[in-house]
């Protein structure tokens, strides 16, 4: 029976595998590129190495001429960005988007987070289904046909993205497959690229003032327990949680107590 399993498993593997490269052939894309792309995601470790493999060997199948990638945290709110590494994206864009508390929210980042399946902006064709103030943003700095795909954290509080601009041509079917395929695997090269740059080693000398105390605090934050209720977890006063729970916002210098489970989770204090 177990052998049988295996057989089983192996074969519809190599069946989803072979339909996948044959929709890649179906649709202009050379299979082999798309295997190279994903072998060399493997290999990378740092953020030259990523920035290379998204410009130069992505670059020759989705032809973009910007690009931006990025991890941050995830609310109902909007989103925001811990690191973010680009090419040729204007960043006065996101500085027009961003909020007073730092958020930015598209309407392409609220259709990834309703959906999570790969965004697909044409120029023009695709006008009337997003709202006039952002199109002047976007129009205003000529990112024109954008694609944008990401990874969702099982805590729904963290996400990466990637997000490609200045696409020639029409955007759809054949942009939707190469993200939902190479997304996943630039997602993990992202991961590893992202833990060699300065910023993190910042962000983590910070998580180390941490007190244990608020520590505990801060788990029980993550369970979506009421002030009331920590303090009566840890037979403390409400006033008391409360300090603490400022001094957790100023020691990983967030706004909300979002922002700092998806901050923790970064960090792994969680």
């Amino acid at each position: 029976m177990e052998a049988e399993s295996t057989e089983y498993t192996a074969t519809r593997h190599a069946g989803v595998e072979m339909n996948a490269m044959q929709q890649a052939g179906e649709l202009g894309i050379d299979p082999n590129a798309l295997m190279n792309i994903i072998m060399l995601s493997t290999e990378v470790h740092d953020s030259a190495g990523l920035l290379t493999l998204l410009n130069v060997d992505v670059q020759t199948i989705l032809h973009h001429e910007a690009m931006v990638c990025g991890v941050g945290g995830v609310s109902p709110s909007g989103s925001y960005a811990h690191r973010v590494l680009g090419h040729n994206y204007p960043p006065e864009y996101f500085d027009e988007l961003a909020t007073h508390d730092g958020k930015v929210d598209s309407p392409m980042m609220q259709r990834w987070r309703a959906t999570q399946e790969p965004v697909i902006f044409q120029g023009g064709r695709d006008d009337a289904e997003f709202p006039g103030e952002w199109l002047r943003v976007f129009n205003k700095y000529n990112l024109r046909n954008t694609v944008a795909h990401g990874v969702l954290d099982v805590q729904r509080t963290l996400a990466s993205y990637f997000i490609f601009s200045r696409i020639p041509g029409e955007v759809g079917q054949r942009e939707t497959f190469l993200l939902k395929l190479l997304t996943p695997h630039l997602h993990l090269a992202l991961v590893r690229a992202l833990t060699t740059v300065q910023e993190f080693t910042r962000m983590n000398a910070s998580h180390e003032a941490l007190s244990e105390r608020q520590k505990q605090i801060l788990r029980w934050i993550n369970e979506g327990k009421t002030n009331w209720e920590i303090s009566q977890i840890l037979e403390m006063t409400e006033k008391n949680v409360k300090y603490h729970i400022e001094q957790i916002f100023a020691k990983l210098s967030v706004r909300n107590r979002n922002q700092a489970v998806a901050k923790a989770f970064l960090l792994g204090i969680l």
